[in-house]
């Protein structure tokens, strides 16, 4: 990780100590008495008590849930970032030929001949002067939808608003004074926003100004594309692609943004929680310009809110093994690079003059300059370094990056009663959300905050992303879905959600979910992709596995006892229908005659490094049904194995969620109530269970000619 000290900052940490911290590393490393350990109080570690998806909402109801996040730092003179599209449609020629106090050129630092030639690019960016004078974006009604028809989006999803516009602006409210500063805070919200529409809404409509809030609607394909692995299963995280449909606002090399290009731009694996909120039994996550903003790639002092680190994260969960991240290269205040009417009067959230700071960032270079005057720092380091108080530290961010969010829910129909479940969210600049791989929220382009929302029975209802040609129309949340009917009740589905944030000043993102059941952060967990059985020409069998991440050390020590069943196994039986042809259950499979049964492993080593196929352990045991009788022949061709869980009436009470017959449950209860530890990967993330037909990995079966053993080395 680029690290550097800024002359002058003090900071204290503060760590909090947890009760139960031994029990609480005892759930990192995956081994727990459920009946008998002591759980952890904090919400951080409730949450990785869970077993199973219901069971995390029912733990978390009243403390929040986690979403898997990816985000790609970007450095700030990317093509595609710091454009200000806004101010070049009426100030190209003043940016291009602007000339800092000292003398510093912006043609030199950035806006030069080639960002001057793309004007007309800038121009497609939907804000208030280039709706004005080219027609270019989609106006934004007061009741948060668009007032054109957004022709990317599903018809049963194309809903226009009368009017009139919203608008988004600056504003104060009586008392509302800085801790630190003691100044009067200065905010922003919607001057006229409906009550139901997502974000702060000024005091009365009383703002100090106020803009059209105007998106750039049709950039991205409204599907996703996903890559299957082998087995059938989809890595909802690398797996999936978002692409460019046109050239607009600014994203030529829109390719960039949500994969990973080395030299481009460098990814960090984290994730986000979202609180509950007892007032308004929602989730809800806010990072506004009213609070500092949304900056997860930054530590902020939550008193002073001055830059303190970069934010750190976990290393065992990176791609590349380590933490990497660009250096805060932006601020957090807006500075247009060229001669600013408005730039000597602006002040920030706090109350405070910026005229100084501005004057200094742009003495450096301005916002594209990432490493003004050979310094190896850039022009923001810079500017918070040199001005004599607390202002520069406290704007100094990583702006400029991108962000993918996962989430997978449940639907029930029983909780769209008497409210449907909404996925609600805000923000600048470029935010999609796409659910099972279609298009729901658009709001491309580098604008004010703009509110989308999703009502998850209008989705049921119309069966979205089920229908022949989208793209997880095949996959297992369409199983038992009919456009008739609409989606089957108590089946999964995917949300991703796409977010970009390309333009320095304030950032915010606004999130508010009523979503009951969502499964657990898989950020990290360990997940089987594929088995494979391989027997010699004299008919002993070998087996391996192949990961997604590593396992932890302790795991693979407690998975190594021939007397724990380790792993669950389901085993169908072809049964005939009316129709003499073989029922298909849950997983695709020619059956609904099920055997429950449990694999003790002896031997387990690994992992071996194979690259995308994953990381391969080879394993050999036996398998016994719940009477203790050894099955004879071990693995067979098309059985189902997953790692078990312990038991707790939590995981019992949830029930089976409709992919399992009741008998089969019970069944899995029995064998949950065997074990006594969790299986955890490396990062100490556990295993969250058996819920959903994709944590299962169906086994491939192989006979050997020349008598070899089959290993991969």
């Amino acid at each position: 990780m680029t690290k550097f000290v800024i002359e002058g900052l003090a900071f204290v940490v503060a760590l909090s100590l947890l009760a139960c911290s031994d029990q609480a590393s005892k759930v990192d490393e995956g081994v727990l008495n459920p009946r008998t350990d002591c759980i952890p109080r904090s919400a951080k570690a409730l949450k990785k008590n869970s077993q199973s998806p219901s069971y995390v909402n029912a733990l978390t109801s009243s403390r929040g849930i986690t979403l898997d996040v990816v985000i790609r730092d970007f450095e700030p003179n990317h093509p595609d970032f710091e454009n200000f599209s806004e101010e070049s449609v009426n100030h190209l020629d003043d940016i291009y030929n602007f000339k800092s106090a000292n003398g510093t050129a912006m043609n030199a630092n950035g806006y030069d001949a080639e960002w001057y030639g793309k004007a007309n690019y800038h121009n497609t960016c939907g804000n208030m002067n280039t709706f004005e004078k080219y027609s270019a974006g989609a106006q934004i009604g007061v009741d948060g939808l668009p007032m054109q028809v957004n022709k990317y989006l599903p018809g049963y999803l194309q809903q226009t608003s009368a009017g009139p516009i919203l608008e988004y602006g600056e504003c104060t409210q009586n008392g509302s004074k800085d801790s630190f500063t003691g100044k009067d805070k200065v905010l922003r919200g919607y001057r006229n926003a409906r009550d139901d529409v997502s974000g702060y809404k000024c005091p009365n409509g009383n703002t100090n100004w106020a803009n059209p809030v105007i998106y750039t609607p049709g950039m991205v394909n409204p599907h996703l594309m996903f890559t299957k692995m082998d087995g059938g299963k989809i890595d909802m995280y690398d797996g999936v692609v978002i692409r460019k449909v046109n050239e607009r606002c600014d994203n030529q090399f829109f390719e960039e943004w949500f994969t990973d290009v080395p030299g481009k731009n460098k990814r960090i694996n984290t994730t986000m929680d979202i609180p509950y909120d007892p007032a308004s039994k929602y989730y809800v996550y806010d990072y506004s310009y009213n609070d500092g903003g949304f900056f997860p790639l930054d530590s902020i002092n939550p008193i002073t809110k001055e830059w303190v680190m970069q934010k750190p994260c976990n290393s065992s969960i990176q791609p590349s093994g380590e933490c990497d991240l660009y250096e805060p290269q932006t601020l957090s205040i807006f500075c247009p690079p060229y001669d600013y009417q408005y730039a000597d009067t602006q002040v920030d959230f706090l109350g405070q003059s910026t005229a100084d700071l501005c004057d200094l960032w742009l003495n450096q270079g301005g916002p594209r300059a990432v490493n003004a005057g050979g310094s190896g720092r850039s022009a923001a380091v810079q500017a918070a370094i040199a001005i004599a108080n607390h202002v520069g530290v406290q704007h100094l961010r990583n702006s400029n990056f991108t962000m993918m969010g996962y989430a997978s829910f449940k639907y029930l129909a029983a909780n769209q009663i008497p409210t449907p479940e909404v996925f609600e969210i805000a923000g600048d600049d470029d935010i999609w959300v796409f659910v099972d791989g279609v298009l729901v929220v658009d709001l491309g382009g580098t604008h004010l905050p703009a509110p989308g929302k999703v009502d998850i029975q209008t989705l049921a209802k119309n069966n979205h992303g089920c229908h022949d040609g989208e793209p997880l129309a095949t996959y297992s949340n369409c199983s038992g879905s009919s456009d008739d009917k609409g989606w089957a009740d108590d089946s999964w589905h995917h949300l991703h959600f796409f977010y970009a944030k390309r333009q320095s000043e304030t950032s915010d993102l606004y999130i508010r979910t009523s979503i009951g059941t969502q499964a657990p952060s898989q950020n990290g967990s360990p997940i089987i992709n594929d088995v494979v059985t391989m027997v010699d020409k004299n008919g002993v069998a070998y087996n391996k596995m192949y990961m997604n991440i590593p396992l932890a050390d302790s795991s693979l020590t407690y998975i190594n006892n021939p007397n724990v069943p380790s792993m669950v196994v389901l085993r169908s039986k072809t049964v005939q229908g009316a129709d003499g042809k073989p029922l298909k259950n849950i997983w695709g499979l020619d059956s609904v005659d099920t055997k429950v049964l449990g694999y003790f492993v002896s031997a387990m080593t690994g992992p071996i490094d194979k690259g995308a196929a994953g990381q391969l352990y080879q394993f050999e045991g036996v398998l016994k049904d719940l009477n203790g009788n050894v099955v004879d022949g071990g693995l067979l061709n098309e059985d189902l194995v997953a790692f078990n869980v312990p038991w707790s009436q939590d995981l019992e009470d949830d029930g089976n969620g409709g992919n399992y017959t009741s008998s089969d449950w019970d069944r899995l209860m029995a064998w949950s109530k065997k074990i006594n530890f969790y299986v955890a990967a490396s990062s100490g993330i556990r295993v969250y269970g058996f819920d959903e037909p994709e944590n299962w990995s169906k086994v491939s079966y192989s006979s050997a000619v020349d008598g070899s053993i089959y290993c991969d080395e």
